[in-house]
């Protein structure tokens, strides 16, 4: 029996050899392992952070660490509960990213695509940010968006997906849901004294049939109650990784709303409104009507191209389908499904001021029964123009900043604590050549939690949960 113990030993050992070649291999030549220490780019990417659970709402989310490990004052982002002292935490590292190497060598970074790079100005540091600005362009901040030789940038939806920042999920419903309640029904106008069906049950918005005979669209309108003010407000752009002493300061009016819809039959469309600034759009979905979706601005038709129907058999039962309705950058994108309903319709005439913003966001049938399904907010990235508590001005904000060949300009998603292009003291460009390469995977985040093993102290183990692509 020697020889095949000693043949199992040998195979053991040259599995093992060529597992570790195979990983130096991986390492070196196509993807690296790096660790986010800083909350730049939440919540994309988080630094060292603690998960805190809202007592109220239930839901989960991420309050940053600063490099000695203090923690602000925990808000939650979802119902604004902001009596959490002495709410268990979970204490967590810095994402684990896994960067894929030598990648600029055959293409350059994109606009909006998270990069690591060498910091320009001290090349030992590994930064990460997101690419705005490219070769040869002129990049301004201007009311939070980010301008390309003066016209405003704009992002795909599967870009703003990437972006995207949670303001409200309506699965975590909380229990003084009935003192603050998240949403108004009413059918026409307000205070109109028609009669609205719509109820809330759970998590979950339901409109029954009904045997009423005005034609008008009975509405379920989101009401925004901002976390860190503790009333019904516009939406800012508060972040709660950063804790309640740094408040949001600015309206933000890019938003998206996405929500599964479960159409009953006897409702021929639904009718989706979504305000920004003073613009109102209201789109028509004809999910048992054999129509084209239908766009109004301002109460105005708005011409769609490549507009595609709902496909639908007279009498089915109950369909469901996952909206996604946006405006962005100046830009109106619907989906379902994931697939694009029509070409995005975009406009460069803001219409000046600011609408009723404390509900921005409302869904609405004339008829017939349809229920919502975890209806979520989320707002756009608001670029600011000054970094908390630096007095310096920035970069590409008073007027354009121009870029040079092979030149590129960053930004942080977290943007008032992002010390990015914008605040760096002598230049804000990143030359092409420092670029190490794109992450693509969070890999092996991980909690602080004390163990013995082998009689040895384990403070970080795995949190497969948080495993997620980098967008």
């Amino acid at each position: 029996m020697a020889p095949l113990r000693s043949g199992f030993v040998r195979q053991t050992i040259e599995f093992l050899i060529a597992l570790s070649l195979g990983i130096l291999v991986l390492r070196t030549f196509t993807a690296e392992a790096y660790v986010v220490p800083t909350g730049s780019m939440a919540p994309t990417l988080l630094g060292n952070h603690e998960e805190v659970a809202c007592p109220n709402c239930a839901m989960r989310f991420a309050l940053g660490l600063d490099e000695e490990g203090r923690a602000g004052q925990p808000v939650c982002p979802n119902c604004g509960e902001d009596k959490l002292d002495g709410v268990p935490v979970v204490p967590c590292s810095g994402d684990r990213l896994l960067v894929q190497k030598g990648l600029y060598d055959f293409k350059r970074p994109r606009r909006w695509e998270v990069a690591v790079f060498h910091f320009p100005a001290d090349p030992t540091q590994a930064y990460v940010k997101r690419v705005v600005g490219l070769p040869g362009e002129s990049v301004q901040i201007l009311r939070g968006d980010v301008y390309i030789n003066g016209k405003i940038a704009r992002k795909s939806l599967q870009e703003q997906r990437a972006i995207r920042i949670l303001v409200y999920d309506s699965q975590f419903v909380a229990q003084d849901a009935n003192r603050v309640p998240r949403f108004l029904f009413h059918r026409g106008r307000p205070r109109s004294g028609l009669t609205s069906t719509w109820r809330t049950e759970g998590p979950l918005l339901i409109h029954d049939a009904d045997e009423l005979t005005e034609d008008a669209i009975d509405w379920a309108e989101y009401r925004h109650r901002d976390p860190d003010r503790g009333q019904y407000t516009p939406i800012y752009d508060f972040n709660p990784y950063n804790g309640g002493e740094l408040r949001g300061e600015n309206r933000v009016s890019d938003l998206m709303v996405e929500a599964r819809l479960l159409v009953g039959p006897d409702a021929p469309t639904v009718d989706v409104r979504l305000d920004s600034g003073a613009d109102r759009f209201v789109i028509t979905l004809p999910f048992h009507e054999a129509t084209l979706p239908r766009v109004r601005r301002n109460n105005r038709a708005v011409p769609v191209s490549n507009a595609v129907s709902i496909p639908f058999q007279p009498g089915e039962a109950p369909r469901s389908s996952v909206l996604e309705a946006s405006i962005m950058d100046h830009r109106l994108s619907v989906s379902l499904n994931g697939v694009p309903l029509f070409d995005p319709v975009d406009y460069d005439d803001p219409a000046a001021g600011y609408g009723s913003e404390v509900s921005p966001i409302g869904v609405g049938v004339r008829r017939g029964s349809l229920t919502i399904e975890r209806l979520k907010v989320f707002r756009d990235v608001f670029y600011t123009s000054a970094l908390a508590n630096t007095p310096r001005r920035p970069f590409g904000v008073d007027e354009p900043y121009q870029l040079g060949p092979d030149s590129f300009f960053v930004l942080g998603d977290n943007s008032s604590v992002s010390n990015d292009s914008r605040f760096w003291s002598t230049s804000p460009v990143v030359p092409g050549d420092l670029f190490l390469g794109k992450p693509f995977l969070v890999h092996l985040p991980g909690q602080v939690v004390p163990l013995k093993v082998f009689g040895r102290s384990v403070y970080w183990v795995p949190d497969p949960r948080e495993i997620r692509y980098i967008r």
